[in-house]
């Protein structure tokens, strides 16, 4: 008996440390603003061949066979990066998997902007890499005026105003995800310069690049959506009239809190919300099974307070639905395993008098648009054109 007895003890003297210390490392995470190094894994062209049935066009792109890694196979489509021996930066775009064996993964090129070769090293991501100049699209580097300081931005003005360097009086302005980068966007702004609005980009506190409070700390948008509102406050003193939100995850949250928040929410004509996150406690629980920490999401959720002060009723956009009034177009992925698309699912069930929602089948977390780009941007570009009709449809 007092063999199973020093066992049990045993036991609990390894196991109740280990479990304190994930609840600490799981607060941390969700509490301190680390710098972001987002790592491009890099990848090798093993393969390149054109079909030789050229009897639709669908035949005749090259194919690319990759070696396969966690980046590589993901669903959707996926963005190369390379540089050429003079430094030029190159960007292609490939489609969906074709093929995959166990160390290499088969797609289709859609386009490119310069030569790709066998034995070539290059950088993939299915988010963003580069600037808007990769994109094809002029654009300068801006600060924001905020609390903290002035925030990095990237200002895109519209197609037409390419040449002059001027910017429409419609603004869209995007916001990155947690943790984020302003590469998050970078999808989307081709769209949007095309509609004719000017693009603001921006960080925002404790982000990367951008100003940091004294405790560095996040507060999941209970204070973020002030540099939102400065963002706004900017876009309105460059002339923009009217203004469309655009907000990744986190920055979807930012987006939501800005109009429960800001003295400057009518000002803003509609919000686009991707994968956003709409209740943080759910969050935690929901992590919390993922790692089979169920009964301790508590505890997390009390650490997270006694570390950065979080309040989080001010972040349940939930509890508040009934309150929005702005027309919002939201997309969320059926395979989100970092916020579960019944987040969104809540607030179209709620709101559909306001909230024109896209469920994406099989997309994973911010990945929306990588599933089926066409249609993605299509309801961008139908949303915009109904919310500000006067855009232009280039």
């Amino acid at each position: 008996m007092s063999l199973q007895i020093t066992l049990v003890l045993t036991l609990l003297g390894l196991l109740v440390p280990t479990v304190a210390g994930l609840i600490w490392h799981f607060a941390d995470a969700l509490v301190w603003a680390l710098p972001v190094r987002r790592r491009v894994p890099r990848t090798r062209i093993v393969g390149l061949e054109v079909p030789p049935a050229p009897s639709a066009p669908e035949a005749e792109k090259v194919e690319i066979t990759l070696t396969r890694n966690a980046t590589t196979r993901r669903p959707g489509v996926l963005s190369l990066e390379w540089d050429d021996p003079q430094g030029h930066t190159f960007l292609a775009q490939l489609g969906p998997v074709t093929a995959q064996t166990r160390r290499t993964v088969t797609r289709r090129v859609e386009w490119q902007d310069g030569p790709l070769r066998v034995g070539q090293v290059v950088r993939p991501s299915t988010l963003g890499l580069g600037t808007p100049h990769s994109r094809g699209l002029a654009y300068r580097e801006v600060g924001v005026p905020a609390l903290h300081g002035e925030m990095p931005a990237w200002l895109v003005p519209a197609s037409r105003d390419t040449a002059t360097g001027g910017t429409t009086a419609d603004w869209v302005i995007l916001t990155h995800s947690y943790k984020g980068l302003r590469q998050d966007a970078l999808r989307v702004l081709p769209t949007f310069a095309q509609l004719g609005l000017t693009s603001l980009t921006i960080t925002y506190r404790n982000a990367h690049g951008a100003p940091r409070t004294p405790a560095g700390v996040y507060r999941l948008s209970a204070e973020e959506w002030e540099d939102l509102e400065a963002a706004v406050r900017y876009a309105k003193a460059q002339g923009a009239r009217r203004i469309i939100l655009m907000g990744f995850s986190m920055g979807a949250s930012i987006t939501l809190a800005f109009l429960r928040y800001s003295a400057l929410a009518s000002a803003v004509s509609g919000v686009i919300l991707d994968s956003p996150p709409l209740e943080w406690r759910s969050l935690i629980r929901h992590f919390a099974r993922r790692y089979h920490l169920r009964p301790l999401a508590g505890v997390v959720e009390w650490l997270t307070v006694v570390k950065s002060g979080q309040d989080f009723d001010a972040v349940d956009h939930h509890s508040v639905m009934h309150q929005f009034s702005t027309p919002m177009l939201l997309f969320h992925g059926s395979a989100d395993r970092t916020v579960p698309v019944a987040h969104a699912e809540r607030l179209a069930q709620a709101r559909p008098d306001l909230v024109e929602y896209h469920r994406v089948e099989g997309a994973e977390h911010l990945r929306p648009w990588n599933m089926d780009p066409n249609h993605y941007e299509a309801m961008l570009r139908r949303f915009v054109q109904r919310i500000v009709p006067e855009t232009d449809t280039q």
